[in-house]
């Protein structure tokens, strides 16, 4: 064999980590194959003599592994890229390595320098987003409309303000439904403003209500929407009207993915998350999918749900959840 088919040398070496250990990818200068010979002990250094001169010296320092592991390369026969794969790899132990091999299944004498790697620990959790909760202001109203003809009940100007809101029965109603006439309900509910750091980031918002009636028989337009509110406060007849415009879809949940007698959360969209107000009052209105896309039914339906009102008072307070991280 010539030199050049007796020794090899290291071109390059890259790390790849894993998640619970590293990959290995040794560039060689001709076809070899390597393994490499690792160890968790570190390498012990000693000095031979050596005779230069006529003096012996000891100058000529070697390396040596005490104990070891030999790990062959992934690809078969000889390669001039070499790739090992080291996993459960504890973390911030430090291993030792270097490189030894054959060529044409023969042992050579070249070896690498040796190599030091750190499993590092992998970067902490971020911290969970601070939660700020608001509770509803007492002005919630549901403003609703019911006439045999759907564009007088969908597009009327004045809507009646429905009196339960108020205890006893501190109840709100949002959707729509086709019986003998059509009825829509749309809830205006507004909360405090956010005032969070100027550098908040906002990374999630739900409405949450509590459910105490639900009427769903449309799985095909099951939605129950929350849209940009306009009304008074306190709401007044006209806001019903002045509603029929903001469609741009703010939050919606399924409402056959709601429960009843407990909470249950309407997620904000990108929309939504982007038209919270830090400094002024946040107006929404709840409405039916059918209400909010101007959908005309005609097999009759039920699309709509009550919930508690602010009056009802603790644990029953419509809410508006607030996920931000500071900065």
């Amino acid at each position: 064999m010539t030199f050049q088919q007796s020794h090899w040398y290291l071109k390059d070496l890259q790390y790849y980590y894993l998640d619970d250990g590293f990959k290995l990818v040794a560039t060689t200068d001709v076809p070899c194959h390597l393994w490499a010979r690792m160890t968790t002990t570190p390498p012990r250094k000693h000095a031979l003599p050596s005779y230069r001169r006529g003096l012996f010296m000891q100058g000529d320092i070697r390396f040596c592994f005490v104990v070891y592991e030999d790990n062959e390369q992934d690809e078969a026969g000889d390669t001039l890229i070499h790739t090992w794969h080291k996993s459960a790899w504890p973390i911030c132990e430090t291993r030792w390595f270097y490189f030894v091999g054959t060529i044409l299944e023969l042992p050579v004498v070249s070896e690498s320098p040796i190599f030091q790697f750190h499993f590092p620990a992998p970067p902490p959790e971020p911290p969970p987003p601070i939660e700020k909760i608001f509770i509803a202001s007492p002005d919630n109203r549901t403003l609703w409309k019911s006439h045999g003809n759907w564009a007088t009940a969908h597009n009327g100007i004045w809507g009646n303000i429905h009196s339960s809101w108020a205890l006893p029965n501190a109840s709100l109603f949002a959707g729509d439904s086709l019986t003998a006439t059509y009825t829509f309900w749309r809830c205006a509910i507004d909360f405090p403003p956010l005032s969070l750091p100027a550098t908040a980031r906002i990374v999630s918002a739900e409405i949450s209500l509590y459910v105490t009636a639900i009427y769903r028989t449309d799985p095909v337009r099951p939605g129950s929407f929350v849209t940009q509110g306009v009304q008074q406060l306190p709401p007044i007849g006209s806001d019903y009207g002045a509603q029929l415009p903001y469609t741009t879809v703010l939050g919606q949940a399924d409402i056959f993915d709601l429960t009843l007698d407990t909470y249950n959360d309407i997620p904000f969209t990108d929309a939504g998350l982007a038209i919270l107000d830090n400094s002024a009052k946040n107006r929404f209105s709840l409405r039916g999918q059918n209400d909010v896309e101007s959908y005309i039914s005609v097999p009759r339906y039920a699309t709509w749900i009550k919930f508690h009102s602010q009056q009802k008072g603790a644990g029953y307070w419509p809410l508006l959840k607030v996920k931000y991280y500071p900065a």
